[in-house]
């Protein structure tokens, strides 16, 4: 049996670090977490995730200079990224924008709250 792909969850919010945790899991999906972008940056140099899902508001760091620094570093640079965000809801009160999404080297964004299977289709897309 092949060993289970690594999937690094960054996120603030820990009840919706579990539910992504599991529906991950579920899709045979061994999960590795992190509660900010410092942290998610110390979780990749410890263990290269065959892919990172990071939501983009967050303390210490945000996504995306969590991103920047991970596409600026040859080690870590070919490591897909989904960015999460709730921007489209909060684009009035936020200071990201659609644009930064547009702008950020991620491989591919998602609106929250996510839908479990367009989830696990994205994440199924990159690491097959």
């Amino acid at each position: 049996m092949a060993d289970k792909k690594l999937i690094l969850l960054v996120d603030d919010d820990p009840d919706f670090v579990e539910a992504v945790r599991v529906i991950v899991e579920n899709g045979g999906y061994e999960v590795e977490v992190a509660y900010d972008g410092k942290e998610g940056l110390e979780a990749v140099a410890e263990r290269k995730p065959d892919l990172i899902v990071l939501d983009v508001m967050m303390p210490v760091m945000n996504g995306h200079e969590a991103c920047a620094k991970l596409k600026g570093d040859k080690e870590t640079e070919d490591i897909p990224i989904i960015l999460l965000t709730a921007v489209a809801d909060r684009v009035t009160t936020s200071t990201y924008t659609h644009r930064d999404m547009l702008e950020s080297e991620a491989e591919d964004y998602m609106p929250k709250p996510v839908e479990p299977n367009e989830l696990l289709e994205r994440i199924k897309s990159w690491v097959s």
